[in-house]
């Protein structure tokens, strides 16, 4: 079986399938010099994913990045998938609308995840309703 994705792949995969990912990994390299992800991922993801939520204008960019959320999910390794649940998704939370449109662009898989391990291990902070889904 081959290995999880580790964060500097995982940073690697942002910079090549994000918009403007290239750019963003170049000069958190720069302030930086080395990954840290979650960092890198919020950057990447939490303000212009959510606004694309919000409008729900461009459903085959949202699918881009729920794709690539979701990669990271099923391929990362525990960091990577620690950046995903505190960075990505813990974001999301902040909004009942976004987070339930999210919710609609996402795997079976996921949305799963999501409702029966990761909401109920973080219930003492995070008062959210589970993804319904499509």
């Amino acid at each position: 079986m081959s290995e999880k994705m580790d964060i500097n792949e995982c940073a690697e995969m942002l910079a090549e399938k994000f918009p403007d990912g290239r750019k963003i990994y170049d000069r958190h390299m720069e302030m930086y010099g080395k990954v840290l992800l979650h960092v890198l991922a919020g950057d990447m993801t939490d303000i212009p994913f959510t606004v694309l939520l919000k409008s729900d204008q461009s459903p085959d960019v949202i699918r881009l990045y729920c794709s690539v959320i979701e990669e990271m999910w099923r391929k990362g390794d525990k960091d990577v998938v620690n950046a995903v649940e505190v960075t990505v998704l813990e974001y999301l939370t902040d909004d009942g609308e976004v987070w339930q449109r999210f919710g609609k662009y996402i795997s079976h898989d996921f949305r799963c995840y999501i409702n029966n391990e990761f909401l109920p291990d973080n219930l003492l902070y995070l008062n959210v309703e589970k993804l319904k889904g499509k």
